[in-house]
C-alpha cells in the first residue's frame, strides 16, 4: 500500500464511528506502514437525508465516487440491492447478532405493553410487522441517532424503542434490552448485523487488502437476503425482511413482504445449498410475489423488479 492514509468513510454518529474504528483496527495488520483515518460523512439534504425513497447508504457511496473517502464502512441493511456503477462490496465482515430487540421503559416485552402504547420503530419493515402483530400499537418515528432515541425514551416521549441487537451491543446498552424478537414477530431487514466494506472497482490494491476481512458465512447469508430484496423491489420504503442462516452446506432463508400498515403480510421460507445464495433468494421472492405480494406492491405504486 502507499503511504497516504486510507480514508475510511463512516456515517457521522457514535455507533458508526465505533464500527469504523473496529474495521480500521482489523485492517492495520495488513497495511504495513499505511495508516487509517476516519472521515465522518454527514447527511445534508443533497445527500438524500429524509427521503424515504433513497437508501441511507447513498451518502457514503457518493463520498466514495467523489473521492472524499477511499473505503466506505456501511451497515449492509442501508445499501441498495445493487451498488452504484463503479462500486463493489470488497468485504462483508463477520456478522453480529441480526435480530431486532425491544427496549421498553417499564421493562416489559411487547405482549405486555398496554393497549395503544407508543413504540418508536425507525424503519418501514419494523413498523409494518409490529402493526401486523399488534394493530393497537401507535408506531412513531423520531429522527436522530440511537443515543438520541434512548434519551427520548427516558424522557417519556414514547413507551418502547425497537432497534437492532447489534446496535445495542456496540453501544454497550445490552442491559436495557427487554426482549429479543423472534422472526415470528420481526424478520429483520436484509443484511442487518453485517458490515460491508465498499470501494471503487478500480482500487485493486485496496480491494485486495479489504478482502482479508471477508467472512464467507456472512457473505453467503447476505447474498441470499439481498437476492431476495433485489427480486422484490429497489424501493427502501417497502417493508421487506429477510434472514438467512448457513448451517454447514445448507442455507435456510426466511422472507417477508408487507404493506406499509401491516394489514397484509406474506411470509415463507426456502432452503438450498451453499453457493446457491442468489437462486435461493430469488426463488423465495418469486413465490411470495406469485402468492399475492406482487398485487399488493402494484397497488402501493411500487412494482417488483
Amino acid at each position: 500500500m502507499n503511504r497516504r492514509p486510507i480514508r475510511i468513510g463512516v456515517r457521522d454518529n457514535r455507533l458508526c464511528r465505533i464500527l469504523g474504528e473496529q474495521v480500521a483496527e482489523l485492517l492495520r495488520p495488513h497495511l504495513g506502514a499505511t495508516e487509517c483515518t476516519l472521515v465522518p460523512i454527514g447527511h445534508a439534504v443533497e445527500r438524500g437525508r429524509g427521503n424515504p425513497h433513497r437508501w441511507p447508504g447513498l451518502a457514503l457511496e457518493q463520498a466514495l465516487v467523489q473521492g472524499e473517502v477511499d473505503l466506505a464502512v456501511q451497515n449492509v441493511k442501508d445499501l441498495a440491492p445493487d451498488p452504484p456503477a463503479g462500486i463493489v462490496i470488497a468485504a462483508v465482515t463477520e456478522r453480529f447478532t441480526p435480530f431486532d430487540v425491544l427496549i421498553a421503559r417499564d421493562g416489559v416485552i411487547v405482549d405486555e405493553l398496554p393497549e395503544g402504547s407508543a413504540i418508536s420503530a425507525h424503519t418501514p419493515t419494523r413498523r409494518a410487522q409490529l402493526l401486523h402483530y399488534r394493530d393497537d400499537l401507535s408506531i412513531v418515528d423520531f429522527s436522530g441517532s440511537l443515543d438520541d432515541r434512548i434519551r427520548k425514551l427516558e424522557m417519556g416521549e414514547f413507551d418502547g424503542l425497537v432497534v437492532s441487537a447489534s446496535a445495542v451491543e456496540h453501544l454497550g446498552c445490552q442491559d436495557r434490552v427487554t426482549e429479543v424478537f423472534t422472526t415470528e414477530v420481526l424478520v429483520p431487514a436484509p443484511g442487518q448485523g453485517a458490515l460491508a466494506l465498499e470501494a471503487l472497482r478500480g482500487a485493486k490494491e485496496l480491494i485486495k487488502v479489504a478482502k482479508r476481512l471477508d467472512d464467507p458465512i456472512a457473505r453467503a447469508e447476505i447474498g441470499a437476503e439481498r437476492a431476495f430484496l433485489r427480486e422484490v423491489t429497489a424501493d427502501p420504503s417497502v417493508p421487506v425482511g429477510a434472514l438467512a442462516k448457513l448451517d454447514g452446506s445448507v442455507l435456510h432463508l426466511e422472507g417477508v413482504i408487507a404493506d406499509r400498515d401491516g394489514l397484509k403480510l406474506y411470509r415463507d421460507e426456502e432452503e438450498g445449498k451453499a453457493g446457491d445464495e442468489e437462486q435461493v433468494g430469488a426463488r423465495l421472492a418469486r413465490r411470495l410475489l406469485l402468492d399475492g405480494a406482487r398485487g399488493m406492491l402494484s397497488q402501493a405504486g411500487t412494482g417488483s423488479r
